[in-house]
């Protein structure tokens, strides 16, 4: 009975044994799991930053196609464009 039970105990540790220098040692092991985990949140966080520049640039698309007033402004200050009435300043600027 003695016996029995000394093999029994001695599969145990060896089952546990095992399995702790899987999860420790093998390819698959847990430290690659939270490097990986980690990946993964930084890239969450970066997608999510993305969604929410697409979402500006869509409602500034929808703007710029649905309001004329919008699209006037947009147009003068990134094409330097002017109206026929308005006057334009221009000066030169002397670096010291």
């Amino acid at each position: 009975m003695k016996l029995k039970n000394n093999i029994i105990s001695l599969s145990y540790f060896l089952i546990f044994f095992f399995l702790l220098f899987e999860i420790l040692f093998s390819e698959k092991n847990i430290f690659n799991f939270l490097n990986n985990h980690k990946v993964l949140s930084e890239k969450k966080m970066h997608l999510k930053q993305i969604e929410e520049r697409s979402i500006v640039l869509d409602s500034f698309l929808e703007n710029f196609n649905n309001l004329s007033m919008f699209r006037e402004i947009i147009i003068k200050e990134k094409l330097f464009y002017k109206a026929k009435d308005e006057k334009v300043l221009r000066y030169k600027i002397i670096p010291e």
